[in-house]
């Protein structure tokens, strides 16, 4: 899976408002916020295997936030 990367202190299920068109509300995206090293231990804990999780930093530009990679293959 990929996401934004959290943001310190914010951890947990967040909301994202992703705008639609003007005449409709806002489409709300919840997500599960952590530190890479966590996410590696829950997928661990649920069973999954050769688990993953990084940041990528973001390109070179004006952009400021990476992206969240975490991968795990689930175990059998």
């Amino acid at each position: 899976m990929s996401q934004r990367p959290p943001i310190e202190g914010c951890y947990g299920c967040q909301a994202s408002y992703i705008p639609r068109g003007s005449d409709e509300d806002p489409a709300v995206v919840k997500r599960w916020d952590y530190e890479p090293d966590l996410w590696v231990l829950i997928l661990k804990e649920y069973g999954y295997v050769d688990v993953s999780a990084s940041v990528i930093a973001p390109p070179p530009g004006t952009r400021r936030t990476g992206t969240l990679l975490v991968r795990g293959v689930q175990g059998g």
